[in-house]
């Protein structure tokens, strides 16, 4: 699709008030972060680079703090790793999950510190951590690490499923997706 095309599309009448490269040169942001902001490398996805992303936003989604959105977006950009991936991933841990994770870490945390589970029950996880907190704070960072190493493989063969799924669907004979349109035959941008 042309760049300036996809603006007509359904969810381009969303997208056209994002404010565009030309109109964020020259701020704060700008100043701040460079030309690097804008590279290509940390917002249009490749296989290695969105397997990272990921990873980088699984990693920040596994920690309990606010700002993990934040956090996962700066350590993508400095580490050159798709960005879009990273915030995107960070949204593994919502309220339905936060609470699964949490009593994992706890149980880690428990594991590495060589003791049993404290006897505070279980289905109350605000008590728990009010009770025995610091099995949950050493449990984070290896949960954390565990979950990012899943994810990057994991991401990595996700992309090489669909990616073939695409390249399979385009090379197929008579499907009118995988046709060329040039010349003539193209179509009307404009209903």
């Amino acid at each position: 699709m042309k760049p300036n095309l996809w603006r007509r599309t359904r969810i381009g009448k969303y997208l056209r008030h994002l404010p565009r490269i030309k109109h964020i040169r020259g701020t704060w942001l700008h100043r701040r972060l460079g030309d690097r902001l804008f590279h290509s490398q940390l917002w249009h996805p490749t296989r290695r680079r969105f397997a990272g992303g990921m990873a980088v936003g699984a990693f920040f989604a596994m920690i309990p703090a606010p700002g993990q959105t934040l956090g996962a977006g700066l350590l993508a950009y400095f580490t050159r790793v798709n960005v879009p991936a990273a915030v995107a991933a960070t949204w593994i841990s919502n309220p339905l999950t936060m609470a699964f994770f949490i009593y994992a870490q706890y149980r880690i945390g428990c594991l590495i510190l060589w003791h049993g589970p404290s006897e505070v029950p279980t289905n109350d996880i605000l008590e728990l951590l009010k009770h025995a907190p610091v099995p949950f704070l050493v449990g984070v960072l290896p949960s954390a690490a565990i979950l990012a190493l899943i994810v990057y493989p994991l991401s990595l063969g996700l992309w090489d499923f669909f990616t073939a799924r695409i390249h399979a669907r385009r090379a197929a004979p008579g499907d009118p997706v995988g046709k060329q349109v040039t010349g003539s035959n193209r179509p009307n941008p404009i209903p």
